[in-house]
């Protein structure tokens, strides 16, 4: 038999013996939602945990403005003093 068969019986029962006794229904009626519980777990995959990888830390203006000279040494930058930029 199908699991969740197991589950539809369970649900018919409480209510069958709800009719007649409302605690022993209800009781059923619990442990019905607890096999479906089991069910829906053992059904689940496991999850992938990431590692985080330690972010780098943002690139200053000059830093940024040297790696892009580095990697395209064919465009014409233009050269600067780096203390001499702001006078």
């Amino acid at each position: 038999m199908k699991k969740h068969y197991y589950v539809i019986i369970l649900a018919i029962l409480s209510f069958i013996i709800a009719i007649f006794d409302t605690s022993a229904g209800i009781y059923i009626a619990v442990l019905a939602n607890v096999v479906a519980n089991v069910i829906t777990l053992s059904r689940q995959k496991a999850q992938i945990v990431k590692i985080k990888k330690k972010k780098e830390r943002p690139l200053t203006v000059d830093e940024l403005r040297q790696r892009e000279m580095e990697a395209n040494p064919h465009r014409p930058y233009p050269r600067y003093q780096e203390g001499d930029v702001y006078k």
